[in-house]
């Protein structure tokens, strides 16, 4: 049988063996998110939009999505109005 001061000791080494694989482990997906960070706001600025300015180009794209949408659909009313006699 081991030695309880070994096996204590035994047991604190794995405990920090673990933690420094999990350290390890952890600064690599840190490494890994701040490339695709870079990514990212590069590809912002390729499109022309500031990274730290995404919330507003978002909301100003969605409005310019409903208005495409609602003009689209009012198209579509006065066609099917034209059409309406012939059908």
């Amino acid at each position: 049988m081991k030695d309880p001061k070994q096996k204590r000791l035994d047991d604190a080494t794995a405990r920090r063996d673990k933690a420094a694989r999990k350290v390890q482990q952890l600064q690599g997906r840190l490494a890994a998110a701040q490339e695709d960070v870079i990514k990212i706001e590069a590809e912002c600025q390729q499109k022309g939009v500031a990274p730290d300015k995404l919330d507003a180009a978002i909301l100003q794209l969605g409005r310019r999505y409903e208005t495409a949408i609602s003009a689209f659909e009012n198209e579509i009313d006065e066609a099917e109005g034209q059409l309406a006699p012939f059908v």
